[in-house]
């Protein structure tokens, strides 16, 4: 099958042959959910990519899903059934403890699965979640942008899932994260580092049994043969797990990108725009440059400097008239925007979750932020560029 991979210079640095070799393949063969009717399992393709996956991470065990969103869902789900087996009655709703900043994702998931959730505080300098201070149920640090707080401090959890959607990559003390908590999950959307074709996910895990309770529950609990508890239709197709195979081979390529480009950026910041702070023990993976905008310095508001950044990158934007500034995108024109807009408990459907002294780190953080997206899988040239006019722009205040 023959490509026409010259139409988009950005999906030719992400994609290749390879990858649609890969999937030609599979289509040819017909194998599009093979193993899911007969071993529960998955394919040759799906297992495959879990045991290159896990292996990446170092861990035991990785489960592939439909979605980062499934992936929080099926772990709250298995942790109550896991807690049920031993008798552990008060899992049944358990309390879920959050970063007040993070993707709605982890607290839908949570409420979805029949929790209780409780908003923390985020650290001023990492953006991630400050642990507990009382011993909580379920814990769910978001390591966001793919920065981490150095730390393995989440001592008075009973549950540990660390939200790696964002940080594909990151290290604490060489260690990759992912690889500390009772549960770990991934995304494979389109905006990730690797991708399986728009959507995807993974669970990792070395509790033996607690992961194979994930695998009941992504495929209708099938292979329970006392439906001990309900699962769903959470597969990943053999198509996508060949995607994401060739994509995974490419790794450490694409970490390596990322971290260029973002050292790149983060060294020629104007002033007025302070980099991201990131512990000496921890690698970055950087999926977005978190800055924080400093007003009293520039001399207007975030808000209006974005607008006039719009006008100055107006020969940008008419390159991709699906762009804006509002979102975080590969797109040439969603590049630098304010991130999450308010703390999630401001959300109407988050409302009542609100802690009694609110979050102030995470308000501030929602207020002063700007997400950087202008390194990934871009020339250096188109990234000098962008710098030159976010220069100018500052300079016009």
């Amino acid at each position: 099958m023959k490509s026409n991979l010259n139409r988009n210079d950005n999906l030719m640095k992400r994609f290749d042959e390879k990858e649609l070799e890969a999937v030609t393949q599979i289509i040819e063969n017909g194998d599009y959910l093979s193993g899911f009717t007969t071993t529960f399992r998955g394919g040759e393709q799906v297992q495959k990519f879990e045991k290159d996956f896990a292996r990446f991470i170092g861990v035991k065990h990785a489960i592939s899903v439909n979605s980062g969103t499934a992936a929080l869902f099926i772990s709250f789900k298995a942790i109550m059934a896991y807690s049920l087996r031993q008798n552990k009655k008060k899992f049944q709703n358990p309390t879920v403890h959050l970063p007040a900043c993070t993707f709605t994702a982890d607290p839908s998931a949570a409420l979805m699965a029949g929790g209780k959730i409780v908003f923390e505080d985020i650290d001023k300098k990492t953006f991630c979640m400050i642990p507990p201070k009382s011993n909580s149920m379920i814990s769910v640090p978001t390591y966001l942008l793919g920065n981490a707080n150095g730390s393995d401090n989440f001592k008075k959890t009973d549950f540990l899932i660390e939200d790696c959607c964002q940080a594909l990559g990151t290290e604490i003390n060489g260690k990759k994260v992912g690889s500390f908590g009772d549960l770990s999950i991934f995304s494979f959307q389109e905006t990730k580092h690797i991708t399986t074709l728009g959507e995807g996910g993974m669970i990792c895990s070395n509790n033996d049994e607690l992961i194979d309770i994930v695998a009941g529950i992504r495929n209708h609990a099938e292979f329970y043969s006392e439906k001990e508890f309900l699962g769903g239709n959470f597969r990943m197709t053999e198509i996508q797990a060949a995607f994401g195979i060739v994509q995974l081979k490419k790794i450490k390529k694409i970490l390596k990108l990322f971290r260029s480009n973002a050292e790149f950026v983060i060294k020629n910041l104007p002033s007025g725009i302070s980099p991201p702070y990131t512990p000496s023990n921890v690698n970055n993976s950087f999926l977005v440059i978190g800055c924080l905008y400093n007003e009293k310095e520039i001399g207007t508001s975030r808000g209006k400097f974005l607008e006039k950044l719009t006008k100055n990158r107006s020969h940008i934007l008419k390159k991709d008239k699906k762009s804006d500034i509002k979102g975080i995108n590969m797109k040439s024109g969603k590049l630098i925007s304010t991130g999450y807009s308010s703390p999630l408990y401001e959300i109407p459907m988050y409302k009542k979750f609100k802690p009694k002294n609110g979050c102030p780190n995470a308000k501030s953080f929602t207020e002063t932020s700007l997400w950087m997206d202008i390194h990934k899988f871009r020339e250096r040239d188109e990234i000098k560029e962008e710098l030159e006019i976010l220069t100018k722009t500052i300079n016009q205040f």
